[in-house]
């Protein structure tokens, strides 16, 4: 109860009393808490310093983009080389290559190979005079100047000096300065002759008139002297294998 002390009356405090004083407390304790709320607006500029913030609190999301980009460090000076590592365990064997050309195999098929010489004599008389041409490899098929498998011939190059069964202008095309033999044939072109009969020269495989020891690596050629003094004869051979 509750008595007044001015009217000396009593007043008996009711329930309802104690539930409107605790709501008006309350009601002024929301209204502090609500006030101590500092918003970015309440705070000075430049004011907050690093010790008002709790160590280890912040994170990268916490800084714009562009400042946090700069959070990372340049990189630094690279360091001393390393001692090299050990030797590695060798590797296989490769696959063999293929096997180059010899002088003493005939050469790869397709191929073209060519030579020249020249045939300077002083002639006694006009009697037949002959010369060796050795040749720097072997022919895949021994030199034939006769029979069907014939394939020693001279082009059609100054032809007049030379017998005309022993030219071929299809097995033999071209000229000394660009030969152009057909597959298999041994060509010889007369680049030049001087005092030699018009339609002598001939051409032998081997060494001598018939087939010889050196049928697959030489040929001669045969002329005659039209008149005693010099006779010279210049030519190109050309040969590609079949």
């Amino acid at each position: 109860m509750f008595r007044n002390s001015s009217t000396g009356s009593t007043r008996r405090i009711r329930s309802v009393h104690v539930v409107a004083a605790g709501a008006l407390v309350l009601a002024m304790s929301g209204s502090a808490t609500a006030a101590m709320v500092i918003t970015g607006k309440q705070i000075k500029d430049n004011s907050v310093t690093g010790k008002d913030i709790k160590n280890g609190s912040l994170l990268i999301k916490d800084f714009k983009s562009s400042e946090a980009s700069k959070l990372r460090g340049s990189a630094g000076a690279g360091g001393a080389t390393g001692a090299a590592g050990a030797t590695g365990v060798a590797g296989a064997a490769g696959a063999a290559g293929a096997a180059g050309a010899s002088a003493f195999a005939p050469p790869p098929s397709g191929t073209v190979i060519s030579g020249g010489g020249i045939f300077n004599v002083q002639a006694s008389a006009t009697t037949a005079l002959r010369t060796y041409a050795p040749l720097p490899m072997t022919t895949t098929n021994v030199i034939d100047n006769g029979g069907v498998g014939r394939n020693l011939w001279f082009g059609t190059e100054n032809e007049g000096f030379i017998n005309d069964s022993d030219t071929n202008g299809v097995a033999c095309p071209g000229t000394g300065a660009a030969p152009a033999p057909a597959a298999g044939m041994l060509c010889v072109y007369v680049l030049d002759a001087a005092n030699v009969q018009l339609n002598n020269a001939s051409l032998f495989s081997g060494a001598a008139d018939g087939i010889d020891a050196a049928d697959r690596s030489g040929f001669y050629l045969r002329v005659s002297a039209a008149i005693a003094g010099d006779v010279r004869v210049r030519y190109v051979w050309s040969y590609k294998a079949p």
